[in-house]
């Protein structure tokens, strides 16, 4: 029986958050969204089995503007799990943690996303 799973999904730059909603149009929002979207499903495919109870995500990012506008990767990342099969929800029930961290270890406007998934119930 399956408990955990850990995921790993690296995205090149995704909008910031303030770009993203301030006043942007709805197909400049929807094209950034459904370009991250191809760009995971890519790396993950979609889950034929069970989706999973619960996850958490920790996003390491280097994109070049402030650390909190650049949630809107993780998101894009748990709206995808969700579409893809992978968790039953991204609501609060199911998404237990995000942790969002800065780092000069990654290549420059890109992001490493860790999922870890799991059957624990939430």
């Amino acid at each position: 029986m399956r408990k955990s799973k850990e995921l790993i999904v690296t995205l090149g730059k995704v909008p910031s958050l303030n770009s993203f909603y301030a006043g942007s149009h709805w197909t400049k929002r929807k094209k950034a969204k459904d370009a991250t979207f191809e760009e995971i499903k890519q790396q993950l495919g979609v889950n034929k089995a069970a989706a999973y109870n619960s996850f958490r995500v920790v996003a390491n990012v280097r994109y070049r503007y402030d650390l909190d506008n650049s949630i809107i990767a993780v998101k894009f990342t748990s709206d995808a799990l969700k579409t893809l099969g992978w968790v039953i929800d991204d609501s609060p029930k199911y998404f237990r943690s995000c942790l969002l961290v800065w780092t000069e270890q990654i290549p420059r406007d890109k992001a490493q996303i860790t999922i870890t998934l799991s059957d624990e119930q939430p």
